[in-house]
């Protein structure tokens, strides 16, 4: 699965939503229940199901936003690439020129091809740690100019119409909280990119002046310094290479026939015949293209395929992130199917005997633990009517919260753990809005399960019934917990 067609998918499912969220919630749960039963395969693959319900949910209206914004994306890494070989290509052409008058100074040719891109690579080594350092990340953002993936965002954003985010979905400021992890790994990504097709120039051009002409390296520096100390330091440089390909490091004989001294026009150590130096001085080729090569190259291919997994696992994230995501995994995965009263009810009765609500043919049967949190279940044989009406099989009462104590609650949650195999129920009282130490449970819940078990919060009104807010204010802040498989539920009526 490639990180294009998941962007693609991305930019589809933001759209997908955001429309959706104008279709009546019934109709939206009996949908998705319905195609969610035909991807319970992919239960334990979140995102898996969410681009499989994209797919089902789009047959014969083909969207045009995703792949457009992944055709945009594609142009813009041909760019980059493009971009980045004639730049590699330029400044390798103006650092080795030779007219065959002045030879090339090899020090100079390290300082301009080598060693910005050492900085460079520390730079983005520390803007990538996981703790930002505010020092850096105004440095970032100071030298946001010279950034060749911001840069290609800005370009990006000039080819987005209207209302059509496309690929600009990514930094839009409406989603930046889920989005934003993805938009930086992209930037990264297209940096690294333009990167390393730049080296690739780099040594394209490189190679092409070597063997199409006869370049003459030396070395100079006003810096006193001796032979025997510069051909160490070149050792040194050398090490990451030096095992495998001795060639590119510079022998003492190397370094003290090619030192440069610019009196007289130009002077050489021990210089011999022209056709015998010419030979030498053609011997630090080897040393440039080893040192392009492990330090600008070899870095940057590591650093453009980090950046690409991680923008890879941040697309796959967002995707069960995005606003409307959660909800939509919940009511695929829910076992519970909506039902439908044989006439209009009048009032919630709390009666073993009340027939209002009737279990729908081909109904799910849901063997759950119901938890009584606080003491809200006056009448258990009651509640066990009602739950069967649901389609909810009691297995058994426990007593949870209230005067229970935490470590009595854990030890529930670990028991009911092992033991129910389909699901778990939570008893509570609709007009009490859900409290820290009853998220804290929740919470303790399923880490103990572990598995991707159904847990559903079932809301117990009063003689009228579940008011709509009371339902609200428990969906609101129990969907904080981001649990695809934490449910709400409503017995009875909603008032």
């Amino acid at each position: 699965m490639s990180h294009f067609s998941l962007l693609s998918d991305l930019i589809d499912l933001d759209g997908k939503l955001e429309k959706d969220s104008t279709i009546d919630l019934d109709s939206r749960r009996q949908r998705d229940r319905r195609i969610g039963r035909s991807l319970q395969h992919d239960r334990n693959q979140p995102v898996a199901q969410i681009r499989a319900w994209l797919h089902e949910i789009t047959v014969g209206d083909a969207p045009k936003n995703g792949p457009q914004g992944a055709r945009l994306y594609h142009v813009l890494c041909v760019l980059l690439l493009v971009a980045g070989l004639l730049t590699g290509w330029g400044l390798a052409s103006a650092a080795l020129y030779y007219d065959g008058q002045q030879p090339i100074n090899v020090v100079n040719a390290v300082l301009v091809l080598v060693l910005p891109q050492v900085l460079l690579l520390l730079v983005w080594l520390l803007t990538a740690l996981p703790v930002r350092l505010p020092l850096f990340s105004q440095l970032g953002a100071s030298l946001g100019f010279l950034n060749p993936g911001r840069l290609t965002g800005q370009l990006a954003s000039l080819f987005i119409k209207g209302d059509d985010r496309g690929l600009a979905l990514l930094w839009h400021p409406d989603n930046a909280a889920v989005l934003t992890p993805a938009a930086r790994w992209l930037f990264s990504f297209w940096s690294q990119l333009f990167a390393f097709s730049f080296n690739i120039g780099l040594l394209m051009c490189t190679f092409f002046l070597v063997s199409s002409s006869d370049l003459a390296f030396v070395w100079s520096t006003t810096l006193t310094i001796s032979d025997a100390a510069f051909q160490q330091l070149l050792t040194v440089f050398s090490a990451p290479w030096s095992t495998f390909l001795p060639e590119g490091v510079p022998s003492a004989e190397l370094v003290s026939n090619s030192r440069y001294y610019r009196l007289d026009e130009g002077t050489l150590a021990g210089a011999t015949a022209t056709p015998q130096l010419a030979g030498e001085l053609g011997k630090w080729w080897p040393f440039l293209i080893a040192a392009v090569t492990g330090y600008g190259l070899l870095p940057r291919l590591v650093t453009l395929a980090f950046s690409w997994y991680r923008f890879r696992h941040h697309l796959r994230r967002a995707l069960c992130n995005l606003p409307g995501a959660p909800e939509l995994l919940a009511r695929m995965n829910s076992p519970l199917v909506s039902t439908l009263a044989a006439e209009p009810e009048q009032a919630f009765k709390m009666s073993a005997n009340d027939g209002t609500v009737k279990q729908q043919a081909g109904q799910y049967a849901l063997q759950c633990a119901v938890i009584d949190w606080a003491a809200a279940c006056a009448d258990e044989a009651a509640m066990t009517g009602l739950l069967a009406a649901m389609g909810i099989g009691v297995e058994a009462f426990y007593p949870a919260g209230g005067r229970q104590s935490t470590e009595a609650d854990a030890a529930l949650g670990r028991s009911l753990c092992r033991r129910s195999r389909e699901g778990i129920g939570i008893l509570v009282r609709a007009w009490e809005p859900p409290t820290l130490e009853f998220t804290d449970f929740l919470s303790a819940l399923r880490r103990q399960c572990g598995d991707r078990k159904p847990v559903i919060v079932l809301l117990m009104g009063d003689a009228d019934g579940v008011t709509a807010s009371d339902r609200d204010t428990w969906q609101l802040m129990l969907s904080q917990l981001r649990d695809p498989d934490l449910h709400v539920e409503v017995i009875g009526k909603t008032a």
